[in-house]
């Protein structure tokens, strides 16, 4: 059995309360990282001081106030103020920690994992954290079904969870689940009450959840504001946080400021104290001169250039190839200012186990062309190769990173690689690759954990992209049965090596949370999944 104590107040870790925006996770991660994604405010000496009303400028609407349902930045970064996970992952150490389980342990072969639960926990209702309320945020996971998109594959192969006593709670799966204790640690993981869980999805985006989190919801008004409060009598923050007791902030608010333009002049004339989505455009404008730029990588698969793999030009790896060395990157972050960051693989820095595979996606357009003419591919009258009759195009819709996109389509047209662009709703995406009805798109996908590798390139289930290598696959299985951390890291390097021999994916650039915050904002920091963590925030009076 492995067993993970709950760490005594005495050790607890602590970072400085004056330092925003936690570094690339040491030791395990990328030395070279880019600037953009490691940056921290400046510090200040004055002492942590309770209260004021922090309005933060967001470009999204969060659609609903519900952690386990929905998944974007917005609405993730507004509910963890709201939610606590049973484990914490430590942002700057990528090591899992106590939060609401005092301490777990789990079998050999990884599919048994045991809590402790930790006493005196409450939720904002009033009512009781145990260990019943914990199997029916488990269960109420799984009847969400397709309304879960982020916690749902987490318990895939879930067989129960069984309450063994007030305090304590078995989580049990068919198969080896190496990935589950750091997503118990996930957003998307955090614990709802009782009351929320019985709800319909409907009625959990309409009401809001009711979490044991250190805010509680205010009020929510689509397309307008999302108001959170300090809650009273908070007192269980997990050991990596800088204080203990409640959060120094009176209350959070959520603006929304879709325009970038308003978003920007807000913050410049002190309407809002921070703003997301910072564009390259207003970089210059809020790094100094009062204000700082707060930025993070996020960590999980980087935005790459996914393929259908099963048909047309896709298929081909010669074509593949050429486009993984066809682009200059350094052009792609130019274009996305602080919301970029470099991706050193397949992985991005911030993810625990990332590695240097840089060497397989230099830019050499030369030897990109080279590779389509021995290839077959011959250059036509109009500058586009074709072989065998078929015309070297490929469909690609998208749905995010237009500037990015437009830059590969002008970089494979001097390769003689035509990319037919189309941007497209979220879900007229999800019907074209579910349908096979493109050839390349750019997709991505955010966690801490390495076994996001399985999120997005597994052949078992839909395999949107039509995978179908059988050492890939038995890699990918591996590592989630693997419990020894170090053995994962080396199966996940055989998994990259894998994808970028064959170039199954481009890896283009990682994506990265852009802030700018006046200055008298300290503590402005993210959690291990570079979302918001408001809880050791605190204004300068």
């Amino acid at each position: 059995m492995q067993h993970h104590p709950l760490n005594t107040q005495g050790s607890r870790l602590r970072r400085s309360s004056a330092v925003a925006v936690v570094s690339a996770i040491a030791a395990i991660v990328l030395a070279g990282c880019a600037a953009a994604a490691d940056s921290t405010m400046a510090s200040t000496s004055t002492e942590p001081a309770s209260g004021g009303d922090l309005i933060v400028g967001t470009y999204l609407d969060p659609t609903c106030i519900d952690n386990q349902q929905i998944g974007t930045n917005v609405s993730l970064s507004v509910t963890r103020q709201l939610t606590d996970s049973l484990t914490e992952q430590d942002p700057e150490t990528g090591e899992i920690e106590p939060w609401l389980a005092e301490s777990w342990e789990v079998n050999e072969d990884s599919t048994a994992f045991t809590f402790t639960l930790r006493d005196g926990v409450t939720f904002s209702d009033g009512s009781a954290f145990d260990a019943q309320v914990v199997k029916e945020n488990i269960d109420g996971i799984i009847a969400l079904g397709a309304q879960a998109p982020v916690a749902g594959p987490y318990l895939a192969g879930l067989e129960s969870a069984t309450v063994l006593d007030e305090q304590t709670i078995e989580i049990a799966f068919a198969q080896p689940n190496a990935q589950f204790l750091q997503a118990t640690s996930n957003i998307a993981m955090g614990m709802v009450s009782s009351a929320t869980a019985a709800m319909t999805a409907e009625e959990r985006c309409g009401a809001g959840i009711v979490g044991t989190g250190p805010f509680v919801l205010e009020s929510y008004t689509a397309n307008d504001a999302t108001v959170l409060s300090r809650r009273d009598g908070y007192d269980w923050a997990p050991p990596s946080a800088a204080h203990e007791g409640e959060a120094y902030l009176d209350s959070v608010t959520f603006q929304v400021l879709p325009e970038n333009s308003v978003r920007t002049g807000a913050l410049l004339s002190g309407q809002v104290d921070a703003m997301d989505n910072v564009q390259q455009q207003d970089e210059a404008a809020v790094s100094g001169n009062g204000f700082s730029l707060v930025t993070r990588a996020n960590p999980g698969f980087a935005v790459s250039v996914m393929f259908n793999l099963a048909s047309g030009p896709g298929a081909d790896p010669a074509v593949r190839k050429a486009m993984m060395i066809g682009v200059d990157r350094e052009d792609a972050l130019a274009v996305l200012g602080p919301t970029g960051a470099e991706t050193p693989g397949v992985l991005t820095s911030t993810t625990p186990g990332a590695e240097d595979y840089t060497s397989y996606f230099e830019a050499d357009p030369e030897a990109a062309a080279d590779l389509l003419e021995e290839a077959g591919w011959v250059e036509g009258a109009d500058g586009v190769r074709a072989k065998d009759g078929q015309r070297l195009e490929l469909d690609f819709p998208y749905f995010f990173d237009g500037p990015v996109v437009e830059l590969l389509q002008q970089a494979y047209a001097e390769l003689g690689l035509r990319l037919n662009i189309s941007q497209v709703t979220t879900a007229d995406f999800l019907t074209a690759i579910q349908d096979g009805a493109f050839d390349a798109t750019v997709g991505n996908l955010t966690r801490a954990d390495i076994d996001v590798l399985r999120s997005s390139l597994s052949s078992a289930g839909a395999n949107w992209y039509g995978f179908a290598d059988a050492e890939l696959q038995s890699l990918l299985e591996a590592q989630a049965a693997e419990p020894d951390p170090d053995a994962r890291v080396e199966i996940a390097n055989e998994i990259q090596e894998v994808i970028l021999d064959n170039a199954y994916v481009v890896p283009l650039h990682a994506l990265a949370q852009g802030y700018a915050v006046r200055d008298g904002v300290n503590a402005f920091e993210f959690e291990a999944s570079s979302r918001l963590d408001l809880y050791d925030t605190w204004m300068t009076p």
